[in-house]
């Protein structure tokens, strides 16, 4: 009968030694859901700058949530990578310059404006498959992660738009793709 009791015993502590390790001692990772919206534009203050812009949720997969010190996009196109910098989340007339932002488990819905650096040189969309990958830096940790990578394409008619420094919006339609049309800033 003891050893039936410390058999008992002995799995109860095991059991309880893992539900410590995933409820509180993981780390996890961040990640977000796929965007229903994306933006390709411009801002215009300090001076017009290319921006994607995109609506999504981070979320972190363990208990413990996880603190984004700051995120950038990289935008790729027939061998042309460009790095989209500077990064502010919120509503558009309450955007808040990304500067750390706590992520639980349940998450944090928000809009990301990616804009390029007043310091680069001059960038223009060009029609294309373009694939745009989101990274986030995370406290305490030295290397930036993938969080996300979404592809789309810019058909000439939009292209142009946005060389009239116009907006595209692209919306995620029900097979997965994305459907681009023109939109006035």
């Amino acid at each position: 009968m003891a050893i039936v009791g410390i058999g008992i015993s002995l799995v109860s502590l095991v059991v309880s030694l893992i539900t410590l390790w995933i409820t509180q001692l993981q780390r996890g990772r961040i990640a977000m859901t796929t965007p229903t919206i994306i933006f390709f534009g411009f801002d215009q203050v300090p001076k017009t700058t290319p921006k994607v812009f995109l609506r999504t949720l981070l979320y972190s997969t363990s208990a413990r949530g996880q603190i984004v010190e700051g995120m950038y996009a990289k935008l790729r196109c027939d061998g042309m990578e460009r790095v989209f910098s500077f990064w502010g989340y919120g509503e558009t007339d309450k955007l808040t310059p990304g500067s750390g932002v706590y992520v639980s488990k349940t998450g944090m819905a928000a809009n990301h404006h990616f804009v390029m650096s007043v310091l680069e040189d001059d960038f223009e969309f060009k029609p294309g498959d373009y694939t745009i990958t989101i990274h986030a830096h995370l406290a305490h940790r030295p290397d930036a992660t993938e969080i996300g990578r979404f592809q789309l394409a810019l058909n000439g008619g939009l292209a142009a738009v946005l060389h009239d420094q116009e907006g595209v919006l692209f919306e995620r339609q029900i097979d997965g793709q994305y459907q681009g049309h023109a939109r006035k800033i």
